[in-house]
């Protein structure tokens, strides 16, 4: 008996020992093996992550470089408002060489105006509330038929993106001539859009003037309003 007693302690105290050294020893090494395993893989995330980042800037910065000549172009298209001494001297120079005389009458400056704006509009009309829009319809009712006459003119004003330069000039010269010029400004390096034009015959006393002298075949007197858009 004493033999299976030992033989049963022995068993008992090995047990024993293999949970204490399973619940000390293997549960926290494979817990450890396990938290290290997901540090690893999402540290290999994060490098496999930084890569493709790092490809797609690359990418970038080969795009900015095959088209940065162009968007330089497309910089360009644009006048100063602040400093408009370069659009001036593009305007002179055209003149000289299309043979006309020039002058500049005025040069105004006007915002960009469309859907920021109206966008800013409807968000402060949706704050203003129900009471304000009640009162707001009962005196568009009473002010009747001219209200929506001017209500229809400001909705098909024409929206403007960018903020432009409006210029009117004052060009003197042969009509050949004039054609070259305004088909010069059409085809130059600004955003120009053409506004109205005025032209006017000259009288011969008018043309035989001293300041049209170096004019070759100055007959008649051009005022050309256009918009030159700015940065």
């Amino acid at each position: 008996m004493i033999p299976i007693k030992k033989n049963y302690l022995s068993i008992a105290v090995f047990g024993i020992i293999s949970t204490l050294f399973a619940v000390f020893v293997v549960f926290p090494l494979f817990k450890e093996i396990k938290a290290i395993s997901q540090n690893l893989f999402l540290k290999k995330n994060k490098i496999v992550y930084l890569s493709e980042e790092r490809e797609n800037l690359q990418k970038i910065e080969n795009l900015y470089k095959t088209y940065q000549s162009d968007l330089e172009r497309i910089e360009n298209l644009f006048v100063d408002p602040e400093v408009p001494i370069e659009f001036i001297g593009f305007l002179e120079k055209t003149a000289v060489s299309s043979q006309i005389k020039l002058e500049i009458s005025s040069m105004t400056r006007a915002a960009a105006r469309g859907g920021d704006e109206q966008s800013s509009a409807t968000t402060r009309a949706a704050a203003r509330g129900g009471d304000e829009q009640s009162s707001a319809t009962t005196r568009a009712a009473a002010r009747g038929g001219d209200e929506q006459s001017s209500a229809t003119t400001k909705k098909t004003e024409k929206e403007e993106p960018w903020q432009s330069l409006s210029v009117q000039l004052l060009v003197t010269g042969s009509f050949s001539n004039f054609s070259k010029f305004l088909h010069k400004l059409e085809n130059g390096p600004y955003l120009i859009e053409v506004v109205d034009l005025n032209t006017r015959r000259l009288a011969e006393k008018d043309i035989q003037v001293k300041e049209l002298e170096n004019i070759p075949g100055a007959d008649t007197t051009n005022v050309l309003s256009i918009k030159v858009f700015a940065k």
